[in-house]
């Protein structure tokens, strides 16, 4: 069994050509290994780390296979948040349809990645979720000492899910304190 699954994050920052206030997505370069295949490095692409974080914070409770959610793992980018309600707990980050997926099984005590070539690796639980959370501590503390955002009210479907995408994110923390 391959245990090797690397999730790391090389850069992170908001867009350049955007003021930082309404960049609400993060975004940046990642490193990911499973088994022997590097799916991600700094050549291959720019992600939105936030969406990445709250998607990988799912699959500490429920598998995933590429097309679950609105958008891939890694996903380039992502232009809105689509939510019923301020106060929904299920947000879909809606974005191009470039980035890297791969599945996520649970199996007992661990968990299975299969990339899209095939390559497989096996973790323990434990240790997975030390990484998506590790990872998606550094995305909120990177929220944290930034500008407070500001929501544009021209774009509805933002004003609702933007809280939207905290609330989840938040109930999923708090769920692996």
């Amino acid at each position: 069994m391959n245990e090797t699954f690397e999730l790391k994050l090389l850069s992170l920052y908001w867009l350049e050509n955007m003021n930082e206030e309404v960049d609400l997505c993060a975004h940046g370069k990642l490193y990911v290994k499973i088994g022997d295949e590097i799916i991600c490095d700094e050549d291959t692409l720019e992600v939105t780390v936030s969406s990445t974080a709250l998607y990988l914070m799912r699959t500490l409770e429920e598998d995933y296979r590429s097309g679950d959610y609105a958008g891939q793992l890694l996903p380039c980018c992502g232009f809105n948040f689509l939510a019923e309600n301020k106060e929904d707990d299920f947000v879909n980050v809606l974005g191009c349809p470039s980035g890297i997926d791969w599945t996520i099984i649970h199996t007992n005590d661990n968990v299975k990645l299969i990339t899209e070539k095939g390559t497989e690796a096996e973790i323990n639980f434990k240790s997975y979720k030390e990484i998506v959370l590790g990872f998606a501590d550094k995305i909120e503390s990177f929220y944290n000492e930034s500008k407070p955002k500001i929501v544009e009210e021209e774009n509805e479907m933002n004003v609702i899910g933007y809280p939207a995408f905290w609330n989840e994110w938040n109930k999923l923390r708090s769920k692996w304190k």
